[in-house]
């Protein structure tokens, strides 16, 4: 089992493909099998690193507090004992926040950068919605259900509408062998909601994509349009269809973006 022992933790990662390191950020309580269905169609040209941040998946559990700066530190730290000087990152949500983070406080490391559903720091709506989330499992919910009360926020009407395709896919997203704990997932929420990126950003010099989809009211168009405006030279792309999880519920729409960014012809 692949696991880097860092200096405050230990992290469970994957590698595969071959060619320049690219190198995949995973949202809030989310772990490498998160990316299972992405990074196949990158590894004939590329080296794809996934991994397990710390208090997910198969990493250890440090005692917290966690915050999305030493979750971005750990992620140069496991490069490093890769052998690798600078990669290109994807980053979804949460995992576009240590992105943000990442890049400003590490520019060397970062060759270029997508940007998923992200946000440069959480509103009011989204701290009331993760306190419904944390409430939720405090209370012992059941997971199916807690994904179905969480669906609104994150798919779209398309999606939402088809209750038997809702419940299918739910019981697919749901098959994670290593599901994050309850003390994990508070600490990481904690990281993620006091996490301002806003002093950061002018600071970015890597190329960045900001992707968001139009339909996404968790993590609305405002704040792309916020991150983008203020990373220099950074590129904005609102698809036409798709909510948070657009990665999820329209992946070709998605990578076709990335892929053309990571990509660029001359």
């Amino acid at each position: 089992m692949p696991i880097a022992k860092l200096s405050r933790s230990e992290v469970y990662y994957e590698d595969s493909g071959a060619g320049e390191p690219l190198v995949f950020a995973a949202g809030l309580g989310r772990n490498h099998l998160s990316w299972s269905m992405v990074t196949p169609q990158f590894t004939n040209e590329w080296r794809c690193i996934t991994f397990d941040s710390r208090g997910t998946g198969q990493s250890s559990r440090p005692p917290g507090p966690y915050t999305i700066d030493a979750l971005a530190d750990e992620a140069v730290e496991l490069l490093s004992s890769l052998g690798i000087d600078s990669a290109t990152w994807v980053g979804v949500s949460a995992g576009a926040s240590l992105l943000q983070s990442l890049a400003a406080r590490h520019p060397s490391r970062v060759k270029r950068m997508a940007l998923i559903s992200a946000f440069p720091r959480y509103t009011a709506v989204q701290d009331a919605w993760l306190d419904a989330s944390l409430a939720g499992r405090r209370a012992g919910l059941d997971p199916l259900t807690s994904f179905l009360s969480a669906a609104p926020w994150v798919f779209t009407p398309r999606l939402l509408s088809d209750h038997a395709g809702l419940v299918r896919f739910a019981k697919a997203s749901l098959g994670d062998p290593f599901p994050i704990t309850l003390e994990s997932f508070e600490l990481h929420a904690q990281a993620v909601r006091t996490f301002d990126s806003r002093p950061l950003l002018p600071q970015i010099t890597a190329p960045a994509l900001v992707l968001t989809g139009a339909e996404d009211v968790l993590t609305p168009i405002e704040q792309a349009i916020e991150i983008a405006g203020a990373i220099p030279g950074a590129t904005l792309h609102i698809l036409p269809r798709g909510g948070h999880s657009m990665l999820a519920e329209y992946p070709e729409d998605v990578l076709r973006v990335v892929r053309r960014f990571l990509r660029p012809r001359p």
